[in-house]
């Protein structure tokens, strides 16, 4: 008869490493630092110049346990409105996620019905991200929020491959801006022809970007990087043109795999 200790030996060495995997993931999160630490740490591995790699998100224990986080989170522990504005726009990114590893498309009118209208649990409540989107975030009236949230299309602004945190995300924001304002695949600024040809972002949500076309040029001007076109846009005398919407996949999506 073989002893027994080789055979417990391997079971010792399997509850070990259980252990140490099992450890590096928290049982709860219960504060936000820790949610950001988790979804940053899912984004940073899986998102390159806003392209994301949806199949390997739906892989990732971090992204399943940030999500699993948010149905007992204590929204009451958020501190300020700073945190508080990091913490939507986390959800509102990760809900997104979400609906496309679940094969849900922001693409046609039914689609997006579905895809806008799916709730997800946060702090044992419902949330969807129309209601994100137009009863939480607009509640903060900053503009450059627009820049920060991503629908999952092609159009979209890019997805940050880190989380926003309270503390930065004023900078953020501005970075987010920047970044989307003087991406030429989705802004456009002639000089010769006195115009600029806008993403439909801008169109989507004109009236906080200001009433007239002035306002919304003067707007952009603050985050384009050329001084000589951000001095044009500021006169506001450039026509506005707004870009066809792509509504596809910022990514490759789990039906591709």
């Amino acid at each position: 008869m073989k002893p027994l200790l080789p055979s417990l030996a391997v079971l010792v060495r399997a509850f070990v490493l259980s252990a140490i995997l099992g450890a590096s993931l928290p049982l709860a999160a219960s504060d936000a630092k820790t949610l950001d630490s988790l979804l940053g740490s899912v984004l940073a591995e899986h998102v390159k110049d806003g392209y994301v790699d949806y199949p390997a998100i739906a892989r990732n224990a971090r992204f399943a346990k940030y999500i699993d986080s948010l149905t007992t989170f204590d929204l009451g522990s958020l501190t300020d409105d700073k945190e508080r504005l990091a913490f939507w726009i986390n959800v509102y990114n990760a809900l997104v996620i979400q609906n496309v590893i679940d094969g849900m498309s922001p693409n046609g009118p039914m689609d997006r019905m579905r895809f806008f209208g799916r709730n997800l649990e946060v702090g044992g409540k419902g949330y969807d991200l129309k209601t994100i989107e137009e009863d939480i975030l607009a509640e903060f009236e900053d503009p450059r929020v627009y820049f920060a949230i991503v629908p999952a299309t092609s159009s979209a602004p890019k997805l940050r491959a880190s989380a926003y945190v309270g503390e930065q995300v004023d900078q953020q924001l501005d970075e987010a801006a920047r970044d989307f304002v003087n991406d030429k695949r989705r802004n456009r600024y002639s000089d010769a022809l006195q115009a600029a040809k806008l993403s439909k972002v801008f169109e989507q949500h004109r009236k906080e970007f200001g009433k007239k076309d002035k306002d919304l040029l003067r707007y952009i001007a603050q985050f384009v990087n050329d001084e000589q076109v951000a001095k044009k846009l500021k006169r506001g005398t450039y026509d506005i043109k707004f870009m066809d919407y792509d509504a596809t996949i910022n990514g490759n999506s789990i039906q591709s795999h």
